[in-house]
Formats: structure tokens, sequence, C-alpha cells
């Protein structure tokens, strides 16, 4: 069984999902909240490594490297 069968079977029954498992009880837990947070902030979490990922210097008409000015 994996923990997403258990977890369908059991919700976030900690004890239940651990026994169907055969982990630790803290085990279980830690992948009740992994799920959880998944669930609750996905499609955020993409957002906001793309919001936050580098950005390299965008190059122009105008932009003259050996002057390091701006026109």
């Amino acid at each position: 069984m994996t923990f997403l069968e258990a977890y369908a079977k059991f919700g976030p029954d900690t004890m239940a999902i651990a026994g169907a498992l055969d982990i630790k009880e803290h085990e279980a837990d830690t992948l009740i909240n992994m799920k959880m947070n998944r669930d609750r902030l996905g499609p955020r979490i993409c957002q906001m490594a793309a919001f936050n990922a580098p950005r390299k210097p965008v190059r122009f008409a105008g932009y003259d490297e050996t002057e390091k000015s701006w026109w």
C-alpha cells in the first residue's frame, strides 16, 4: 500500500497510516503534513519559484557595455 492509498482510506489518522505502511507514527505525521502543505500551497509555490527566479539583464538598443551607462 502506498502513502496516498493509505491517506485516501484513513484520512489524516497518523496511527492508522503508520500501521498500514509499517512506519513510525512521527514519519506518518511528517508525510501527512507534507501532503497537506502541497495541497494547500501547490500552485502558489510554483508561482513564487518562477517570480523569485534569477533574472538576466535585458539587452536592448542603446545599451553600451563599454560605457556602463544608459545613453
